[in-house]
């Protein structure tokens, strides 16, 4: 019989036999907190600048100095970072209404888009969605073609017409198995450009922040989106999100984000711009813990005869670990091991519920410390067959370690 304790002294184990991976985890996360320094130093922010703007913010110098920081990491020529955009969905639907107008085409080249994005685009009929403004919409999934074939299937996609803006989906969501490496989109970036040179290519670029010391911004992509709830927040933010990207690109969305005419010139940080950027100094730290669970979650489950994606021994495109449970017990059971391993409300037992954005029931697990974060350790997936569960986050390995091995031992009485 399993125990907690053997599952960790065994994971103890993996961390010995993964070393050359977990030592590649750590030399990438010290050159991304290399290059968070330096762009501090190079807009020179200093103690004076620490200080909460209100009202307008006009001349709002902290959030000025925050963006121009946010846009020199990320190689791109502009940033929108705002406490008032509250998740990476809002800052997502903030970029396609600010680039898109009536009639033009927008194409998902990484297949389905996450559940979020299906009522923004229009799949599913909502209020005030782009298809409702006359946006049209096609999709393809170059992850499921070999290379060779990307031209023709992006061809088949487009059709006659070429699309306004390219929407790439870095993390996996609930659809697709495989997240994206930064080699990846820089290749479907370059294959988007010979044939529709003029559009705009946006990267949803939630749970993908930093994992690479690049970005698909410089790579050619015109706008990447995301939230402080997951990597870049480190735990430590509160709220807010980004738009990152050209100096057009960002301008339309923050016609969007307040309103024409006006733009980025409004908005206070509110106090928020500080926790930002400590977050943003966090985030190679937490980010590498991170990896270091996830990896080791990877070999743990994989040895007991769960079906996990990605492998231990593959890159990461995401802080994502899918997980395939198999059977309503043993998803449940394996989310209340993660909520009996959160930090609030460890007693609280999960169970499937509607959730706004989502056709499915939802469940969920997660006691995190900022409502909804998933860098913290979380746990959710769709509540049907064939109960795939989603582990993200952790801000300390052997968190993310322990609630497996508890959920592993909670799976096996459980029949299925």
């Amino acid at each position: 019989m399993l125990t907690v304790q053997r599952l960790l002294e065994r994971a103890g184990e993996l961390e010995q036999l993964h070393a050359p991976a977990i030592a590649g985890i750590r030399r990438t996360q010290r050159v991304n907190f290399s290059r968070i320094l330096d762009a501090f130093h190079e807009v020179h922010l200093s103690t004076s600048d620490l200080r909460p703007a209100s009202g307008y913010g006009i001349g709002d110098t902290l959030r000025d100095k925050t963006e121009m920081v946010f846009a020199l990491l990320y190689g791109a020529e502009a940033a929108l970072v705002r406490p008032q955009i509250i998740s990476g969905t809002h800052a997502l639907a903030i970029a396609l209404f600010g680039l898109l107008r009536p009639g033009d085409l927008l194409c998902c080249v990484t297949g389905a888009p996450y559940d979020t994005m299906e009522e923004i685009i229009g799949i599913r009929p909502s209020s005030g969605s782009l298809a409702e403004f006359g946006i049209r919409y096609a999709e393809c999934d170059l992850t499921s073609n070999p290379e060779d074939r990307w031209q023709d299937t992006l061809t088949g996609a487009f059709g006659r017409a070429k699309p306004r803006v390219v929407l790439i989906q870095r993390s996996r969501g609930y659809k697709r198995v495989r997240s994206i490496g930064e080699a990846d989109i820089k290749r479907m970036i370059a294959s988007v450009r010979s044939i529709a040179p003029e559009c705009m290519v946006v990267v949803d670029n939630c749970y993908g922040d930093l994992l690479e010391t690049r970005e698909p911004t410089m790579d050619g992509a015109d706008l990447l989106a995301s939230s402080f709830m997951k990597n870049v927040g480190a735990g430590i933010a509160s709220t807010g999100g980004y738009v990152v990207g050209t100096h057009e690109a960002v301008s339309l969305a923050a016609t969007r984000y307040s309103s024409p005419g006006v733009g980025a010139e409004i908005g206070p940080n509110l106090g928020f711009a500080e926790t930002f950027l400590r977050g943003l100094l966090f985030a190679p730290l937490v980010l590498e813990q991170v990896l270091i669970g996830n990896l080791l979650a990877s070999a743990l489950l994989e040895e007991q005869g769960f079906a996990v994606d990605p492998h231990a021994d593959e890159q990461r495109g995401d802080i994502v670990l899918r997980v395939e449970c198999r059977s309503e017990g043993r998803f449940m059971a394996f989310a209340r091991a993660v909520q009996e391993s959160s930090v609030l409300d460890a007693d609280a037992v999960p169970e499937p519920a509607p959730m706004q954005g989502y056709d499915t029931d939802i469940l969920m697990a997660g006691g995190t410390l900022v409502q909804g974060s998933t860098v913290e350790l979380s746990f959710d997936g769709p509540f049907c067959k064939p109960f795939v569960g989603y582990l993200q986050g952790g801000l300390n390995a052997w968190q993310v370690v322990g609630a497996v091995a508890r959920a592993i031992v909670a799976c096996q009485d459980v029949s299925g």
